[in-house]
């Protein structure tokens, strides 16, 4: 074979290596810098164990301050003066008088509010963000009894 060019076993050694460590450096930059994730409470949950969840912080830990800024995403959507639960220490109790109804990433609460004495029947519906787990939509709807 005239004009055939030989490579040395050694040309073949240094780009597997070369190549090895362009793999590498991709699934490197694939992992830790390209893809803008927002990690957040429900990445390895459903959405009703998440609001599970966050109910336990907000009513059960009165951790209200903690659960909204880690389990609701700054822009959501919801009326702040609504939601007094959502503040550390608030003595605000919670009883489901349904269990949690999810529909993909919507979940409906239905609980008894009793705050200062006084209770209230409350239908809260959120919505749990498509990127990073949190929610991004609250809305409430109190009973008129």
């Amino acid at each position: 074979m005239s004009g055939s060019h030989l490579i040395s076993e050694r040309t073949l050694y240094v780009a597997s290596l070369v190549v090895a460590a362009l793999f590498l450096t991709n699934i490197y930059y694939q992992l830790h810098i390209a893809p803008g994730w927002q990690w957040g409470p429900a990445l390895d949950k459903m959405p009703k164990q998440m609001l599970s969840d966050f109910r336990e912080e907000v009513y059960v830990n009165a951790k209200g301050g903690y659960a909204a800024g880690e389990y609701i995403a700054p822009d959501a959507d919801f009326d702040k003066a609504i939601f007094p639960e959502f503040a550390d220490g608030a003595e605000v109790k919670s009883e489901l008088l349904q269990p949690l109804v999810g529909d993909g990433r919507t979940v409906v609460t239905v609980h008894k509010l009793t705050q200062a004495g006084a209770e209230k029947t409350v239908v809260d519906v959120y919505h749990i963000g498509p990127r990073g787990g949190r929610i991004d939509s609250i809305k409430r709807h109190v009973s008129q009894e």
